[in-house]
C-alpha cells in the first residue's frame, strides 16, 4: 500500500459516496487517505449493482480507485479478530451486533492502526483500539 493512509472506509461510507448519500462529500475527501478492505470493496460493489447505480461492477471498482482509495486484503489475524469483535458485540446486551463485514473491517483499522469511519453508531460503544469517526 503506497501513501499516507489516514482512515479505513466501511461499506456504507463507500455506498454513501457512490449512491451520493447524505455524508458523501466527506466520504469524497477521505478516498485519497483511505483504505477499503477487500471485503468492503465486495460488499458495495454488490449492493450498489442491487440498488441499480448505473456504473458496470468494473466500472465502479476503477472509479474508486481512480480517487485514490486503497484496497487492502484480508489477512488469517484479521478473520479471527473479527470473530472476536462479533461474539463481543452479540454478548453486549443492548449495544446491537457487528455484521461479518464490519468486524473485518475494524479488524483491519486495528491492525493498519487507522482510524475506521463508518455508519454504525453502536460501533463507538465497543472496545476499539482506534478511533470510529461517523462520516455523517
Amino acid at each position: 500500500m503506497s501513501g499516507a493512509r489516514r482512515v479505513v472506509l466501511d461499506a456504507s461510507a463507500l455506498l454513501a459516496w457512490v449512491l451520493k448519500e447524505r455524508g458523501a462529500g466527506t466520504v469524497d475527501q477521505l478516498l485519497s487517505v483511505g483504505v477499503a478492505p477487500a471485503s468492503v470493496l465486495v460488499e458495495t460493489l454488490h449492493r450498489a449493482a442491487e440498488k441499480g447505480h448505473r456504473l458496470s461492477l468494473q466500472q465502479l471498482h476503477e472509479a474508486l480507485l481512480e480517487m485514490g482509495l486503497a484496497v487492502e486484503p484480508v489477512t488469517g489475524d484479521d478473520v479471527v479478530r473479527a470473530a472476536e469483535l462479533i461474539a463481543a458485540s452479540r454478548q453486549a446486551s443492548g449495544k446491537g451486533s457487528l455484521s461479518l463485514g464490519d468486524g473485518l473491517c475494524i479488524a483491519v483499522a486495528e491492525r493498519l492502526r487507522l482510524s475506521i469511519t463508518g455508519g454504525e453508531q453502536h460501533w463507538e460503544t465497543l472496545d476499539l483500539t482506534v478511533s470510529h469517526l461517523p462520516f455523517r
